[in-house]
């Protein structure tokens, strides 16, 4: 697979994501999203592999440097209708607006009693203050705990907890010795 590799001269394709932080195109990434949609059936794991590769040669022969996470997921969801595979484009538009949901949902209880929204990128940058990780480390951590909160039944969790499972995803990762760090 390609790893926001130059296909075309043009240079990396940057991802801009939901928070305005950027990351370079990870044909991987789209291929596992693609593939979960499909069921995850392991014969269709090429077909997800392939479709991943050719949008991100796409944009790159058709000169984008950026394409925002919103734009590769609706190119995500084309392709897999243009190549018949509906079924899968609409697990990925049902998982998609489920995350959705659940993020305007979320809420944190902070110690002080505040309530905020949910917002990954404050996940991503305690990964970064706390652990001293690479950007990108962190930002994948950081989506673990999400999908670990998204999936909880409560609409209001403990910030206590968050920190929580980020200790525990950089402890299961193999990033920091197993002492909890506080934030």
């Amino acid at each position: 697979m390609t790893k926001g590799t130059d296909v075309s001269g043009s240079g990396m394709i940057q991802v801009i994501k939901r928070d305005g932080s950027r990351e370079p195109i990870a044909a991987e990434k789209l291929c596992l999203s693609m593939y979960r949609a499909m069921g995850s059936d392991p014969a269709r794991f090429a077909d997800a592999r392939d479709l991943s590769v050719a949008i991100e040669i796409y944009l790159a022969r058709n000169g984008r440097e950026e394409v925002s996470s919103a734009a590769l997921f609706e190119m995500a969801v084309k392709v897999l209708r243009r190549v018949r595979m509906d079924c899968a484009a609409d697990a990925m538009e049902a998982r998609f607006a489920w995350r959705e949901n659940r993020r305007r949902r979320l809420r944190i209880r902070h110690e002080n009693g505040s309530l905020t929204l949910w917002d990954k990128s404050w996940v991503a940058e305690m990964a970064l203050r706390s652990w001293w990780l690479m950007p990108q480390t962190a930002r994948i951590l950081a989506g673990h705990v999400e999908l670990r909160a998204l999936c909880d039944d409560e609409d209001e969790l403990p910030r206590h907890a968050i920190v929580d499972w980020l200790n525990e995803s950089v402890s299961q990762f193999g990033l920091a010795d197993a002492v909890p760090v506080r934030q």
